[in-house]
C-alpha cells in the first residue's frame, strides 16, 4: 500500500506504521484464513476496515500534493501505483501458464487467457482480484488532480457533493442495479469506485482542516474519546445508515488514535528501526499474498489456520526484502516498497 508523506516527521509516526502492520495482516487474514475460532473469523470477514484504512491513509497524505499542484510529485506516486499494477498480474499469468504448459499444474488450476490479462489490466480485478484497491488509488488520484486546479474551497465542496451522490447510489443499490446485466468483474469495480470515493474526500477534507494539531494539544482526552468509540463501530458497525458510513468513522477514528498514540517517545529507536523495516515492505506483502496462499495451497494442501497466515505474512516479507535489494537502484522496486 503506498502513502506519500510530505513531511519527515509524519512519514516516520510509529503509531501509523504499527496501524499500517496490522492493516496488513488484516488483509492477509481476510484472504487466507480459512479455519479457526468462527467468532473470529466473522468479525474478521465481515468487519472490512482494513482497506479503507489504507484508503484513509493513502489520500489523506496525498492532498499536500493536491494543494500545490505538484506534477512532480504526482507523477512519483502514479508510478508507485502503476509499476506493481501491471508488472504483477503479468508475471503471474505468464508464471501460471508456463507452469501449466510444461508442468500440467498451476496457482489457478487451468490456464489464464489472455482476454483475462487484458481484464485484470484495464480495471484491476480479474484473477488478481485484490489489485482493485491499486485501481481505485490511480484513479482517484488523477481525478482529484485534475479539479485540484479549480479554486481549493470549489474543489472541496464539489468533492463533499459528489461524497453525497455516492452515499445515495451505494445506499439504494443503483449501480448494481444499473451494471447488473455487465460482467461482475465491471459491476463490483464500479462498486468499490463509488465506496472509496468518500473515504478518500473525507481523507482530504480532513487533513485541509488541521484537526490533527488540535487533537495533539488534547492528545490523553483524544485518545480516550477515540479508543472509547473504535471497539463500538467495530463490534456493531453502524446499522440503519448508509452503507459505508461505518467503514469512513472507523477509519478516522483509527487512524487519528494511533497518529496519537505516543510510541515515538517512549519506544526505543531498535525497536522503532525494526517496526520502520517491516512497513517499508508492505506493499510486496500485499501484492505477494495471495500467490503464496495458492502455491501453499496447491503444492501442501494446507488447510490455513492462523500459523499459515503468520507463514505467509513472513515469506511475502523476506521476498520483498530480497527483491528490493536486487532492485534498489530501480524502479522496479516499487514492487515491493
Amino acid at each position: 500500500m503506498h502513502i506519500y508523506i510530505q513531511a519527515q516527521s509524519k512519514e516516520k509516526n510509529i503509531g501509523l506504521q504499527i496501524f499500517r502492520m496490522i492493516l496488513c495482516f488484516w488483509v492477509v487474514l481476510l484472504h487466507c484464513l480459512k479455519k479457526f475460532n468462527r467468532i473470529l473469523i466473522k468479525y474478521i470477514i465481515e468487519k472490512k476496515f482494513h482497506v479503507p484504512s489504507f484508503f484513509f491513509i493513502s489520500f489523506f497524505y496525498f492532498y499536500p500534493i493536491i494543494k500545490e499542484r505538484n506534477s512532480f510529485k504526482m507523477k512519483s506516486r502514479l508510478e508507485r501505483l502503476f509499476i506493481p499494477f501491471i508488472i504483477w498480474p503479468t508475471f503471474i499469468w505468464v508464471f501460471n501458464n508456463l507452469f501449466h504448459l510444461f508442468f500440467k499444474t498451476s496457482l489457478y488450476g487451468r490456464k489464464l487467457t489472455f482476454k483475462e490479462l487484458l481484464i485484470q489490466l484495464i480495471i484491476g480485478r480479474k484473477f488478481f482480484g485484490h489489485f482493485w484497491y491499486l485501481f481505485n488509488l490511480i484513479l482517484l488520484s488523477i481525478v482529484f488532480f485534475i479539479f485540484s486546479f479549480l479554486r481549493e474551497y470549489i474543489f472541496l465542496i464539489f468533492m463533499n457533493l459528489v461524497q453525497i451522490m455516492c452515499f445515495i447510489l451505494q445506499h439504494n443499490k443503483y449501480i448494481y442495479i444499473f451494471f447488473a446485466d455487465y460482467h461482475g468483474c465491471v459491476t463490483y469495480s464500479v462498486g468499490h469506485f463509488i465506496s472509496s470515493f468518500p473515504i478518500a474526500i473525507s481523507a482530504l477534507t480532513f487533513n485541509k482542516s488541521n484537526i490533527i494539531q488540535y487533537l495533539e494539544i488534547h492528545m490523553y482526552k483524544s485518545l480516550f474519546i477515540i479508543f472509547s468509540i473504535v471497539p463500538i463501530i467495530f463490534i456493531y458497525g453502524l446499522p440503519n445508515t448508509y452503507e459505508g458510513v461505518d467503514k469512513i468513522l472507523f477509519s478516522c477514528f483509527a487512524f487519528f488514535g494511533f497518529h496519537l498514540l505516543p510510541f515515538n517517545k517512549y519506544l526505543h529507536r531498535y525497536m522503532k528501526n525494526i517496526i520502520f523495516l517491516i512497513t517499508n515492505f508492505t506493499n510486496g506483502v500485499y501484492c505477494l499474498h495471495t500467490v503464496i496462499y495458492l502455491f501453499l495451497k496447491i503444492e501442501f494442501k494446507c488447510c490455513f489456520s492462523l500459523y499459515h497466515c503468520i507463514l505467509i505474512y513472513i515469506i511475502c516479507y523476506i521476498i520483498s526484502f530480497l527483491g528490493a535489494k536486487v532492485f534498489v537502484h530501480n524502479k522496479m522496486k516499487y514492487l515491493f516498497f
